[in-house]
């Protein structure tokens, strides 16, 4: 993918990144609640109902499985995107909003284009494909192998002040082995987990977790499997 286009795609990310952020602080502050993670917010949208919203200038109008955010200065369209993601890459969607803010890169405009370079970036090992949408893998070069012990009887989930505990068992061994490479930055992230892992009452190995930064494979059996069945 050409440099220009993956910095466009970058800021078009960073920009529902932020206005989604932003939502999220002007919904906690009108209606004293906490909302960390779009689950959060699509859990409160279940309950309320609501498909549109106002914060700090900028209207929010939901529409099937994405929203559109307008203000005076900006446009943006996105469909909600995979696990905790707030988007992924829809290259008509990026296209639309390119050319509705007037982006410089015009040679954008143009879906057919983006989604060619999401396909060949695809083929190439940059991105991956999740449900229509496009998102970039993360680089070799930023993971590190994690260093899970060989010896323990416990994995202690840590999220959000509640704690629970599990047995070692055939599933979470075959989680470490998926576990392979992980992002290098993972505890910046937001909404992280906290596994830990005891031998005979005494933790010996501490490591945060979501379901962005560990290989697709390991994801499916934290978060689809473990998660999924404790009460957390």
């Amino acid at each position: 993918m050409e440099e220009k286009l993956k910095k466009v795609i970058d800021e078009y990310i960073s920009s529902v990144n932020n206005v989604c952020g932003k939502l999220l602080r002007g919904l906690n502050e009108s209606e004293n609640i906490c909302l960390i993670s779009k689950m959060d917010f699509f859990d409160y949208r279940a309950k309320t109902k609501k498909m549109e919203y106002e914060v700090d200038g900028v209207r929010y109008n939901l529409h099937g499985k994405g929203c559109t955010a307008l203000s005076d200065k900006l446009i943006l369209d996105w469909d909600f995107g995979y696990r905790s993601r707030w988007c992924g890459i829809d290259p008509w969607k990026v296209a639309m909003s390119l050319k509705q803010n007037g982006c410089d890169a015009v040679e954008y405009y143009d879906g057919n284009i983006i989604k060619r370079a999401c396909e060949q970036s695809v083929t190439d090992g940059i991105m991956f494909m999740q449900q229509r949408q496009y998102y970039f893998a993360i680089p070799e070069n930023q993971t590190i192998k994690p260093n899970f012990p060989t010896e323990f009887d416990t994995l202690i989930i840590e999220h959000r002040g509640k704690k629970c505990f599990i047995s070692r068992n055939k599933v979470i061994d075959r989680f470490i082995r998926k576990s392979n490479r992980i992002y290098n930055q993972i505890d910046k992230n937001q909404d992280l987990y906290l596994l830990s892992f005891a031998f005979e009452g005494k933790v010996i190995y501490t490591i945060p977790y979501d379901d962005i930064g560990y290989p697709e494979n390991a994801i499916k059996i934290m978060s689809d499997n473990i998660l999924k069945n404790v009460n957390m």
